[in-house]
């Protein structure tokens, strides 16, 4: 009998942990990786060299913005791995000391996911979106809009911005396990045919009174959508003559129905193309927007709209009456835009507003023609981008100095780099609108 030395036994005994090793590690692989299915998105371009040199001279370096909001509201906060909604720095009495917010929007995490998965910086998304599906996930497979707080609420806009981040994070990360979490998420956002469930919305009603507007009429009365007449959208408060002014009370009311800015075109098509929506999804929900637009003279777009009997009708105002918001149609044309969609009209009312006032006012007061308001500054990381999508430079640079003004310069600042709101004599750092801007700026 042959006898074995022991540096054979040795070397013997390594090859078979080595192959067990490999054949272990290749299980894993393929119960991980192998049976994820493949995803391919939509290629938009994002803000190169050029654009983002104009945002740098705006005082927007997006690098920094980025570096700094990750120390100072993730690695440097209270929770480590979600951002807080906001971080407020210490002010100049001895009593008012920095404090974060507490409280973790769902929409927040989304775009902080999304800013890793540009960054290239697998671990993080990893870590962060674990730690959502672990902390946001309901039972009824809806994930919670926020955390932290005594609200318990499934908004829908918030779980349509994480499915955009979860497929994008996924397409570059993603194993089996998040496939089926992102099917499941989709199963309950959309319905069998590739409609958004509706949702509970709160919207101006005038007693005695229709809705500002939900009628989907060209203002003869045809029903063919996308012309609505003025007094339709302003809710029937003007009198025959068109002057005289009809005194009601306003009160809010419920509508089962869609904001038509969470019509995420570009979703839309990845989810069809990938085959996790019908055919024709898209197109339905193309036409749907395209139809939201108010009229030749008002080129702004829905508030959100209804369907009855497969007939659609659109609500053009929400929380003010006879007045459009503003942030809401922006968002809408960023999602036309996108997608090469986007109306000339409404695409020139925004670049003139902003190009001849200098800021993006709240609402457009549909009885006097004018834009009024405080200014809508969660407006301009989607109106950035209606400019890149347009290949607009004018109409960017103009939004980049609304925004640029905000911008943390103080060297010795905390927060320098970051964009703040003044509030209450103290100095407010949003992160929804600091990891925008930065996804707009590239």
């Amino acid at each position: 009998m042959k006898r074995f030395t022991r540096r054979q036994i040795i070397i013997t005994a390594a090859v078979v942990a080595a192959l067990a090793v490999m054949t272990g590690g290749y299980l894993y692989y393929a119960k991980t990786y192998g049976n994820a299915s493949k995803i391919t998105l939509y290629d938009t371009a994002s803000p190169d060299y050029d654009w983002q040199q104009l945002a740098a001279d705006n005082n927007i370096v997006s690098d920094y913005l980025w570096s700094k909001t990750q120390s100072l509201m993730v690695t440097g906060a209270s929770d480590g791995v979600l951002i807080p909604t906001s971080y407020t720095i210490a002010g100049r009495l001895v009593t008012q000391e920095a404090s974060e917010s507490g409280i973790y929007d769902l929409s927040d995490q989304a775009a902080l996911l999304s800013c890793y998965v540009r960054a290239g910086n697998r671990s993080s998304a990893a870590r962060l979106k674990n730690t959502v599906n672990e902390r946001f996930a309901t039972d009824s497979g809806l994930y919670l809009s926020r955390i932290g707080s005594d609200e318990d609420i499934t908004a829908e806009e918030d779980n349509l911005d994480w499915l955009e981040a979860y497929l994008e994070y996924y397409a570059v990360y993603g194993t089996s396990d998040d496939y089926v979490a992102i099917k499941a998420l989709t199963g309950k956002l959309f319905d069998t045919d590739g409609q958004i469930v509706p949702e509970s919305l709160t919207v101006a009603h005038y007693v005695d009174t229709m809705y500002a507007s939900v009628d989907d009429s060209d203002g003869n009365g045809n029903g063919d959508g996308g012309d609505a007449s003025l007094e339709q959208i302003y809710g029937a408060l003007v009198g025959e003559d068109q002057n005289e002014e009809v005194s009601r009370n306003e009160e809010d009311a419920s509508v089962s129905g869609v904001k038509l800015s969470n019509v995420r075109l570009k979703l839309i098509y990845d989810l069809e193309h990938n085959n996790l929506l019908p055919q024709g999804s898209y197109d339905s929900a193309l036409a749907t927007v395209q139809g939201g637009i108010a009229n030749a003279d008002i080129p702004l777009y829905a508030y959100a709209y209804t369907v009855t009997d497969g007939s659609v009708s659109y609500i053009y105002t929400s929380e003010e009456d006879a007045a459009i918001s503003v942030s809401e149609s922006v968002a809408t044309m960023r999602n036309l835009a996108e997608m090469g969609q986007l109306d000339e009209a409404s695409y020139n009312s925004l670049r003139n507003l902003v190009l001849n006032t200098g800021i993006i006012d709240t609402y457009y007061y549909i009885t006097t023609g004018n834009y009024s308001g405080t200014e809508a500054v969660e407006a301009y990381p989607d109106a950035m981008m209606v400019a890149f999508y347009m290949g607009d430079k004018d109409l960017y640079n103009a939004l980049c100095r609304c925004v640029g003004s905000r911008v943390a310069s103080k060297s010795s600042s905390p927060a320098l780099y970051m964009i703040y709101r003044e509030e209450n004599g103290r100095y407010v750092f949003y992160a929804g609108e600091n990891l925008s801007v930065r996804l707009s700026v590239g």
